[in-house]
């Protein structure tokens, strides 16, 4: 990746949600996953390129592993005040079997 942290979470693929146009022929597709934690979390992930079709075919309550690239950054918008934007970058999907 980018030299961004990596990181894992497992859980319930809650949400997939239509894919978002980020430039000539690119596109991000953000999902959701229901995290197996003491307090579950619903977490926003992004998924970019060949992962995209993957997780458009998984069932949702699939159980599942997330491989992500934890980035973030301070972004100056041509108009406005700057602000501070994080990103949950899926790096790899698993289908977890019970």
């Amino acid at each position: 990746m980018s030299g961004a942290p990596e990181y894992e979470l497992e859980g319930i693929l809650q949400m997939v949600l239509p894919p978002v146009p980020v430039g000539r022929s690119r596109y991000k597709l953000p999902f959701v996953v229901l995290s197996d934690t003491p307090r579950p979390q619903s977490i926003q992930f992004e998924a970019y390129g060949d992962l995209i079709p993957y997780i458009q075919n998984l069932p949702l309550r699939e159980r599942v592993r997330v491989r992500f690239a934890l980035e973030g950054w301070l972004w100056h918008p041509p108009q406005g005040a700057s602000r501070y934007v994080t990103r949950l970058t899926a790096i790899a999907v698993e289908r977890l079997h019970a």
